[in-house]
């Protein structure tokens, strides 16, 4: 057994007032911009009006959303003239009543940290997901299981309810603090009257949005979380009319292919045409055309579609003017006020995070230029210094016109180092789809293209990866789709032995 020395401030809380029985907590965990400090105000004053004290404190989570803030609640009822009883401001394993979370991750990690015990704890949460960074950043797939944590929810909770509060408020126009404040009212874990919850959000701008929220949260609750939102089933892809005359040039052509890759070519070409124009979607369009002919399925067109959208998402690369582009689109100011919920009104600062490298100034260059900076140390550490990780305000008149002169860089894209080298490796991992004996080992090297994704060293590191596993199989082309796929694991897997290019190397002869 462990022992754990508990703090001073929690040990006179159990020596006045025997807390154990006489106080409710609540730990609450919720993201940046979710309004977990306004839901915690809320619950601060349903408690009062109530007649109930109630302490409060909180612990900032890390920024770009590697973790939540957590927030930590005791209530108790008020006595006559009682004195304000000393509560404790940490949350305790195995002493927590009620948890909130505002994404399914956040619950598994309140199971992780012995908050949730199955003797006391009721678990409410939203079983949506918002990515972490480090899930994000994996070059395999490093996502949660969210149906694990769904799973030891119900295994370690009392009570656990859980469904899709971001959708409800996405389609209500509010924060999910208003969702959340209605579930736990439904949940009925906090002896306050519901009357006492929705008067004290009825009032404000917002207030007809955050009851909304506020009701359907409370009835799904109420039910045990059942009753999830189903949305309506998608009907098939169709191609559009034609309105532009970009559109009457490709829309025919593409209405010719077959009809299980019409959605991926419509958007592959308009991807390809916003990113360079019309003749790099033609490039593409020829390669779909000798994946077609090579293909041996005629009625799914799986290689096709397989090999033709990673192609496509490979010939998009990010580069500074695709960066640059993306930044300046005019869509994006809208775009940001509405995941922060701001109206056209409200005056909005943008500030961006930058970090170019040495190498991704080589890739603007010209193909002779940009060899002869990455050959030469002294010309790196020269620029070194200029460079560095940085904040932007790209609100500013002054950096959108920059940005705007780094996005027409674009046009000169095919002569730069950073084009010859990304389309090396295409041809190279194109030709290996194009040459394969088998159709089965063509679509195991047609997956080897997701592996490459991301940018900087990310992207470094995904390409390595990909060409170590190309050189292998120039070496040995009789290699099955099995053997393929294992390298492909592997290689994607920072912790396994091909976690790194050494250990592929090192590895992909024996296999």
């Amino acid at each position: 057994m462990v022992t754990r020395t508990r703090p001073e401030a929690q040990i006179a809380a159990t020596i006045l007032m025997s807390r154990d029985d006489q106080t409710i907590n609540m730990v609450i965990a919720a993201l940046g911009g979710e309004g977990g400090g306004v839901l915690t105000n809320w619950l601060i004053a349903v408690a009062e009006q109530s007649g109930w004290w109630c302490q409060s404190t909180s612990l900032a989570g890390v920024a770009q959303r590697t973790g939540a803030t957590i927030y930590y609640l005791e209530f108790m009822p008020r006595e006559g003239d009682q004195r304000p009883p000393v509560m404790s401001l940490f949350p305790a394993q195995g002493d927590i009543d009620i948890a909130v979370a505002s994404e399914i991750a956040e619950a598994g990690r309140m199971i992780s940290r012995g908050f949730i015990s199955p003797d006391k704890s009721t678990l409410i949460t939203s079983d949506h997901r918002v990515f972490g960074i480090t899930e994000k950043s994996a070059t395999g797939d490093g996502t949660v299981d969210r149906d694990l944590i769904l799973e030891m929810g119900g295994r370690y909770a009392k009570a656990f309810i859980h469904f899709d509060m971001s959708e409800i408020v996405q389609r209500h126009g509010t924060v999910i603090s208003a969702a959340l404040l209605g579930a736990i009212a439904g949940s009925g874990a906090l002896p306050f009257a519901p009357d006492c919850f929705r008067d004290l959000i009825s009032e404000g701008a917002a207030a007809r949005a955050n009851l909304a929220a506020f009701d359907e949260s409370f009835q799904r609750a109420e039910s045990g979380g059942v009753g999830a939102y189903e949305p309506a089933a998608q009907a098939p892809f169709v191609l559009p009319a034609a309105t532009t005359p970009v559109g009457e040039r490709w829309l025919p052509r593409l209405a010719d292919l077959p009809h299980p890759l019409q959605e991926m070519a419509y958007h592959s070409v308009n991807r390809l045409i916003d990113y360079q124009d019309e003749a790099y979607a033609e490039q593409w369009l020829a390669c779909l055309a000798s994946l077609i002919d090579r293909d041996q399925d005629r009625t799914d067109y799986a290689l096709s579609y397989e090999a033709g959208r990673h192609l496509a998402l490979w010939m998009a690369y990010e580069d500074i003017p695709r960066v640059a582009q993306l930044k300046v689109r005019p869509t994006r100011e809208d775009q940001i006020r509405s995941e922060v919920k701001a109206d056209a009104a409200q005056p909005m600062t943008v500030a961006e995070f930058f970090h170019p490298r040495v190498e991704e100034i080589a890739a603007l260059l010209p193909r002779r230029l940009g060899s002869a900076l990455l050959r030469s140390n002294t010309a790196r550490r020269a620029l070194g210094r200029v460079l560095g990780p940085r904040t932007l305000r790209t609100d500013r008149i002054s950096m959108q016109l920059v940005f705007r002169g780094l996005s027409g860089l674009r046009r000169f894209r095919r002569s730069t180092l950073g084009y010859a080298h990304e389309h090396q490796m295409i041809e190279r991992w194109f030709e290996g789809v194009l040459t394969a004996d088998e159709h089965a080992q063509a679509m195991a090297i047609a997956a080897l293209g997701g592996m490459v994704k991301g940018y900087g060293d990310t992207r470094y590191r995904t390409t390595s990866r990909l060409v170590v596993i190309l050189d292998y199989l120039d070496t040995a082309p009789d290699v099955n789709a099995e053997k393929i796929a294992e390298l492909h694991s592997a290689a994607m897997t920072p912790d396994a032995p091909f976690g790194s290019v050494e250990g592929v190397v090192a590895a992909a002869p024996a296999v």
